[in-house]
């Protein structure tokens, strides 16, 4: 769990396609195509547009260092706009038009609808939507993940919550807040079975949908039950304006965010309501001192001059550096197809990104980061 303890202010982000020497030399047999489909314009979008930006960083650090043993990484990215048929529309292109080898998909509505698609398409992807409906090889084989699930994630945080709890006289009272989607139920089941076997109990849940413009209702509504911990689920633009809502009303619960909340610019977005919440988040913040780092902010002072780094932008360089070894793997063994990547993902045996996510070990049996 980490704590809050400054405040870092967010500018504007502009999402810019810059391939990189590699550019000028290659054809088109020495381009490796990867698909990007993420919200951009949608409820979601804050988000969406660091993701992409470590992404499109990385891949630019990537060609300026030699590619994919010499080739030129592509990312195709398209806009769904966090809506489910756009986000079918934009893997049919990326997969039928644009040919891709793989690609990366935020939306856990979209990821649970194609499910069966990519299995019949044998697509490999990397998925923003750590549900763990996702992360069975036996049924989707050709998913990888660079994090615990949503539901082990809620599970920490519950443990956690249980552990710091010093009151013998009762259990601690936890209350779940979250969009009514596929992403916000999804560690509703697993997460409310887990605190009853570990002694905290849960109280009614709160529905708070996005674009979140008020939530002092759900909060008020909350305050019945008096919960001395709430988790939400949302983004930083939409649970900030939650975090908001709780301390104009004074509550005194402790409040804890997924990973898809808590990053940086929650703080400045929520006016510094942040300050003093928890979360739990597998990926390193901006600038931490870990080795892998140093590259990431170079590139980010080099390339943004003056605009704020995030640990959703860290994880974009997390998600892009595993795709490039699984694919200069594959491109060595002269197997660079989607079942070839997929097998040379489930080659990972602690394969570091250097401190900037955990390391990551991948099987035929068991496929999300450790």
């Amino acid at each position: 769990m980490k704590k809050w303890t400054i405040s870092i202010a967010i500018l504007a982000i502009t999402v810019a396609f810059s391939m990189g020497p590699l550019s000028n030399h290659a054809g088109a047999a020495d381009v490796i195509k990867w698909g990007v489909l993420i919200d951009l314009s949608g409820p979601t979008s804050d988000w969406g547009k660091n993701q992409v930006k470590g992404q499109l960083d990385a891949m630019r650090w990537v060609n300026e260092n030699g590619g994919i043993n010499g080739k030129e990484l592509k990312l195709i990215v398209i806009d769904d706009g966090y809506k489910v048929p756009r986000g079918v529309a934009g893997y049919n292109r990326l997969v039928d038009s644009e040919k891709v080898l793989g690609l990366y998909i935020q939306s856990t509505g979209t990821t649970m609808t194609l499910i069966k698609k990519i299995v019949a398409d044998g697509v490999a992807t990397i998925a923003a939507s750590f549900t763990s409906k996702f992360q069975n090889p036996k049924k989707t084989p050709f998913s990888f993940f660079v994090s615990p699930s949503y539901g082990t994630m809620g599970r920490i945080a519950l443990k956690w919550a249980r552990m710091s709890w010093k009151d013998n006289s009762r259990n601690p009272r936890w209350c779940y807040l979250y969009p009514d989607n596929k992403y916000g139920r999804d560690i509703l089941a697993v997460g409310k079975d887990y605190a009853n076997k570990i002694g905290v109990d849960v109280g009614p849940d709160q529905v708070i949908n996005w674009p979140t413009k008020d939530a002092t209702v759900q909060l008020t509504n909350m305050t019945r039950y008096d919960p001395d911990y709430a988790y939400i689920t949302s983004t930083a633009m939409n649970g900030a304006v939650i975090l908001k809502n709780a301390k104009a009303l004074g509550l005194k619960t402790k409040f804890i965010s997924n990973i898809r909340n808590f990053e940086e610019s929650l703080i400045t977005l929520s006016g510094g309501a942040a300050e003093g919440t928890y979360g739990v988040h597998p990926i390193a913040p901006y600038g931490a001192d870990v080795p892998g780092m140093k590259k990431v902010v170079a590139s980010h002072e080099k390339w943004h001059p003056g605009e704020m780094g995030t640990n959703v932008y860290v994880e974009g360089w997390v998600n892009i550096l595993s795709v490039t070894e699984a694919l200069k793997t594959a491109d060595k063994a002269g197997d660079l197809t989607p079942g070839g990547i997929r097998n040379a993902f489930e080659k990972f045996r602690n394969f570091s990104t250097g401190g900037l996510a955990p390391p990551m070990t991948f099987t035929k049996t068991d496929q999300h980061g450790r």
